[in-house]
């Protein structure tokens, strides 16, 4: 019993999470306020950076991840989202990989975490994993966006994850807003000053 304990203490202190975020394609006039998009059906939400930061239960940074994933229906990107992320079209050409590839490299960075992300981007990926005829649902996202404004009560204006950080007083950094890793590091901090429970 005693072993049993050790054991179970031992593995919680080693647990791990991931907050993971994403851009996808998106043009001028898609986003419509309120997390809501009109859409034509050829503007498909591709992912084009996967971002992710692995941290421990004292929320301490373990590892980051920053990928470039080459859009396969639009491959050219639009002036709003290259404005948006500041992701380049040479940038993209040239660090870019395929979802598929960049999908094992991101389940293989979340092996055993608890995952979590500020916003659907579950629904993202899975979105993508079907674009890709991709069956394996391996990565289970938990989006905690409703939990920080109901529980953690981080109002609504403050609740993207570009601004999260600026309500508990961090400094707004405008170049590097819709980077997906530095995203990731404002949910951290917040995570961390609101004393999230993991």
């Amino acid at each position: 019993k005693e072993k049993r304990k050790l054991k179970e203490k031992k593995k919680e202190k080693m647990k791990k999470y991931v907050i993971l975020d994403l851009e996808w394609t998106s043009w001028k006039g898609n986003y419509c306020g309120n997390n809501q998009e009109k859409r034509k059906s050829w503007q498909k939400r591709e992912i084009i950076q996967i971002g992710a930061v692995k941290f421990d239960k004292n929320y301490k940074i373990i590892d980051k991840l920053n990928i470039y994933v080459k859009p396969m229906f639009n491959p050219i990107l639009s002036d709003y989202i290259k404005n948006l992320t500041g992701i380049s079209q040479k940038k993209l050409e040239k660090k870019g990989m395929t979802f598929i590839q960049s999908y094992k490299i991101i389940k293989t960075f979340c092996r055993g975490t608890k995952i979590f992300s500020n916003g659907y981007d579950n629904l993202i990926m899975k979105i993508n994993l079907d674009y890709n005829n991709c069956t394996d649902r391996k990565l289970n996202i938990i989006d905690i966006r409703k939990i920080l404004n109901m529980r953690y009560k981080i109002p609504e204006k403050f609740l993207h994850s570009s601004v999260i950080h600026t309500f508990f007083g961090y400094k707004l950094k405008k170049n590097k807003m819709h980077n997906a890793t530095h995203d990731c590091l404002n949910v951290l901090k917040a995570l961390k000053k609101s004393k999230f429970i993991l």
